[in-house]
């Protein structure tokens, strides 16, 4: 073995990589925040859709995010890798030049990384040695969504009249995560228009306009 490959070898698997699987608005961000936050260092977040088209493309913003990273001493949490995650063959070569770019970077990385994804229907087995940690979320049920509505009411400082009853009512409606947080924060704004605390009538004008329904 040579010098090259032993100082390759050596730089090889000192990150540690996590993919975060399930349907979007589950809590798949939000892990990555919150252990952002516990680790007390930033979260850089980046879209799989922004490295680039090509593997040239994908290499050189891979390259660039995997320094600012390093820089900063982040966490990087790049969303939505089905594209990359998913097994390759021989019908797609195009698609296959774009895994095997995506694999020797990941080999290469030395920080915390977060990997998310909507589907995994074929993962590509040469994942299983980069990834060390996966986690999948199932889609939310009504217990979920009911600590959900909690969580997001009581973020801030600003009154709540909604009561038990209207957030189990609330937990029955079959909205994630990323549209309970965004409800909340219209109706909200809705509430302080009027100068009063935020109430069920607030919640449902906005599901009302979500549905087409302004009656």
């Amino acid at each position: 073995m040579d010098e090259k490959q032993t100082v390759d070898n050596a730089s090889t698997g000192l990150g540690f990589i996590m993919l975060l699987s399930g349907e979007p608005g589950v809590g798949k961000t939000l892990t990555a925040e919150s252990v952002a936050e516990e680790m007390r260092q930033p979260l850089y977040l980046i879209s799989a859709s922004e490295l680039g088209e090509t593997a040239t493309e994908v290499e050189e913003s891979l390259e660039q995010v995997l320094e600012l990273t390093s820089k900063w001493n982040a966490i990087l949490l790049l969303d939505e890798c089905d594209m990359f995650l998913e097994a390759r063959s021989t019908a797609d070569i195009r698609r296959n030049r774009l895994v095997s770019v995506f694999l020797r970077q990941l080999e290469y990385y030395r920080g915390v990384m977060f990997l998310t994804s909507n589907r995994i229907n074929d993962f590509d087995t040469a994942f299983e040695s980069r990834i060390h940690l996966t986690i999948h979320y199932p889609p939310l049920d009504i217990p979920s969504r009911l600590h959900i509505w909690n969580t997001f009411i009581r973020m801030g400082d600003l009154e709540s009249r909604l009561s038990d009853e209207d957030l189990v009512t609330l937990a029955k409606i079959e909205v994630n995560g990323r549209q309970i947080r965004n409800i909340i924060k219209t109706a909200r704004l809705l509430s302080k228009q009027e100068k009063a605390p935020l109430a069920m009538k607030h919640v449902e004008i906005v599901l009302k306009v979500r549905k087409g329904s302004f009656v």
